[in-house]
Formats: C-alpha cells, sequence, structure tokens
C-alpha cells in the first residue's frame, strides 16, 4: 500500500490517448467531391431549386463531421473531466484550510499592533509632562507599530516630534497675541496654522486682514463724512454749530469720537462724572477691564 506522504509521490497511470483514423484522406476527398460539385453554381429562375439543394447537402454533411467529433470528443474528454473534478475538489479544501489559516494569522497580528500601540501610547503619555506637551496631541505614526522598528527609534521619534509640537504652541500663542492686541478674533488664524499653514503665512494673514479692515473703515469714513456734508449743504448754517433743515428744525453739529481709556478707577471715575457734568452723552461704553502692568 503506498502511503502518500507529498505530491512527488503521486502515481498516476496516465497514457497518452491515440485516436487511429484510417479513413482520413478518403474523408477529405469525399468532402472535395461534393464542394467541388458546388462550385460554379449561379442562382436563376431554372436553377434556384437546384442550388438551393446543393447548399442543404453541404449544410447535412458539415452537421454530420461535427456529430462524428463531438461524439469522439466526449469520449476522449470523460476520463480527464473525472480525473480533474478529483483534483479540483481538493484544491477548494486547500482554499478553504487557507482562508481559516489567514484568519487566524490576521487575528494574532492585529492583537499584536493593538498591543504594541498600547505600549506606544503608554510611553507618548509618560514622554508628554517632560516636554509640556499634551499627548492627545501626538498621533502615533504607522512606522511606530511595526515590529521591526527597534523602541530606541521610537522614543527618539517620540521626542522629536514632542519638540515641533512645543514649537507649534508658541507660535500659536503668538498669534493669539497678535490677534488679541489687534482686536481680532484669533480662532480663525489657529484653525488655519493647526491645519498646515506656516507660522509666517499665519502672521502675513493676519496683517492682509488688518489693511483690508483698515481700507474698508476709510472707506466706511468716507462714505458716512460725504453724507454728512450732503446733510449739511441742504440746510441754512446759522452759526454757533445751529443749521436750520428743510422743515425749520434747528438742528446742533456735533462731533463724535471713540476713546479707549487706561487709569486708575478713581481716574475713570473722575472722567465719568465730568462728561455728566459737562452735557456729554456716552453713545457707546465698553465693560471695564482691569490689567496689570
Amino acid at each position: 500500500m503506498n502511503n502518500l506522504t507529498t505530491l512527488e509521490n503521486l502515481s498516476v497511470n496516465f497514457k497518452p490517448g491515440t485516436i487511429d483514423f484510417p479513413q482520413a484522406e478518403e474523408l477529405k476527398k469525399l468532402v472535395a467531391d461534393k464542394l467541388e460539385q458546388t462550385k460554379g453554381l449561379v442562382a436563376t429562375d431554372e436553377s434556384i431549386k437546384a442550388t438551393k439543394a446543393s447548399r442543404a447537402d453541404v449544410n447535412k454533411l458539415k452537421k454530420a463531421i461535427g456529430d462524428v467529433r463531438k461524439k469522439y470528443k466526449r469520449a476522449w474528454n470523460a476520463p480527464f473531466e473525472l480525473f480533474e473534478t478529483t483534483l479540483r475538489a481538493l484544491e477548494g479544501d486547500c482554499d478553504s484550510a487557507s482562508q481559516e489559516l489567514k484568519l487566524t494569522i490576521d487575528g494574532f497580528e492585529e492583537t499584536q499592533k493593538e498591543e504594541r500601540k498600547q505600549k506606544v501610547q503608554a510611553l507618548i503619555e509618560e514622554m508628554a509632562p517632560n516636554y509640556g506637551v499634551k499627548s492627545e496631541d501626538l498621533p502615533i505614526a504607522d512606522k511606530w507599530l511595526l515590529k521591526s522598528t527597534p523602541q530606541k527609534t521610537i522614543v527618539q521619534e517620540i521626542g522629536e516630534q514632542m519638540k515641533v509640537l512645543v514649537n507649534l504652541y508658541k507660535e500659536r500663542d503668538e498669534i493669539k497675541k497678535k490677534c488679541m492686541k489687534s482686536d481680532l478674533a484669533p480662532a480663525p488664524y489657529i484653525e488655519m496654522h493647526e491645519n498646515g499653514m506656516s507660522y509666517i503665512d499665519v502672521s502675513n494673514k493676519i496683517e492682509a486682514d488688518l489693511i483690508d479692515r483698515e481700507n474698508t473703515a476709510d472707506l466706511f469714513k468716507q462714505a458716512k463724512q460725504a453724507e454728512v456734508a450732503e446733510q449739511k449743504a441742504a440746510m441754512t448754517d446759522i452759526g454757533d454749530g445751529r443749521l436750520v433743515d428743510k422743515n425749520g428744525e434747528i438742528k446742533q453739529e456735533l462731533q463724535l469720537v471713540t476713546f479707549t481709556l487706561k487709569g486708575t478707577m478713581g481716574q475713570l471715575d473722575d472722567v465719568a462724572r465730568f462728561c455728566v457734568a459737562n452735557g456729554i452723552e456716552v453713545v457707546k461704553a465698553s465693560n471695564r477691564e482691569t490689567v496689570i502692568e
């Protein structure tokens, strides 16, 4: 009994088949003679039936030849088809086993990867306080999760990335200060920086926006001045800053100015009392803000 252990010992009784076709030449001659009879035939009223009959004979001959070919092909293929069916079934069994093994391997590797990820995360959280950064701000690089990456390399690269974070923190603080100093909302500019825009480009953007704001303010001021000039031109100046409109009402020409004052609480209280005592209307006032200088 043959105990099969490898395919090198597989025994297959195979003999290349032969088909004896002694009348091949006679068949060739038969077909040639039949086809020779159809050459030169034309279709006329007198010959159309004979021409159609000849074509029918040729088609019948072709079918008969095909039937013989198919008969022996089926007999020829039958042994191999049985042989192939057996082997393909075994190949399918191997595919199923391979897929199960793949799932097992993938699950194991995913578990190892998750364990390495947790170790890297713990390392980041341990190192973060030393650099003054937030551990959640440092994404884990795919390279750090590879089994082939040495621990020393991971520690070194984490340190380098944390130094980058420290610099980014400083840049964002500077951006915030610039915005607050210029009375700009810092959030949009911080977001630009977080999305990858360099500190220099963000600073240039702030400067450009300030210029645009000043230009817009100048245009608004000019339009307002033109409007006041138009109103004044339509009135009669009766002196002492008084104007009479078209309805005969007396208007007062006043000045509007905005100050940002800084002083002690008592000094600002004195200013407020002065305004009230002299009939100066406070159109708009912000809440007091305490600063230390």
